[in-house]
């Protein structure tokens, strides 16, 4: 199985600086060009897609269906494919939550009200497990977030999803499993 792995476009929360997590998120202009020059890259690859599987908020969606108006395929929505759940700190400023919740590089949340790092992680190998059960002999396409993506290589890859390198919007990463 290969997957395609595309992170979001720009969206108006991420200029916000906001721990953005389960928000819908609104694609910017700017966010859609990012997607389509995106989808154009795919489309270039001779490669031939099964489908499109996406985080089901806003954003990702919106950004999947770019992608399938111009590969004309299928898109499948998957909550599990959801960027991290910041819980009660969602829309919180990231540069205020990194002074209160940031020691070492990691956040720690002291009462549990946020996805832990260990939480993301177990559920991007469980996101990637369905997706090998789902499409075993399959190339696919999978949209998601910048933080979960990163977890999905890590934890394909075994290490530490602060040792993958940061997704710029519509980033494509392949990842061979």
């Amino acid at each position: 199985m290969i997957i395609y792995i595309v992170r979001h476009g720009q969206t108006a929360e991420n200029l916000q600086m906001i721990l953005q997590g389960h928000l819908p998120g609104t694609l910017t202009d700017k966010g859609k060009e990012q997607v389509r020059n995106a989808a154009e890259h795919l489309a270039e690859k001779d490669v031939q897609f099964k489908c499109i599987v996406s985080s089901d908020l806003k954003r990702a969606m919106d950004s999947a269906n770019i992608i399938s108006e111009r590969l004309k395929l299928p898109v499948f929505p998957m909550e599990i494919l959801r960027e991290r759940d910041w819980g009660k700190y969602t829309g919180m400023p990231v540069s205020e939550a990194a002074d209160k919740y940031k020691k070492d590089g990691k956040w720690i949340f002291p009462d549990g009200g946020a996805e832990t790092e260990e939480d993301i992680y177990q559920r991007a190998g469980k996101a990637l497990q369905e997706l090998s059960e789902k499409f075993a002999n399959d190339t696919i396409i999978v949209v998601t977030h910048g933080q979960f993506a990163r977890n999905m290589i890590a934890n394909h890859f075994e290490c530490n999803y602060h040792e993958v390198t940061s997704f710029v919007n519509a980033e494509i990463r392949m990842l061979n499993l």
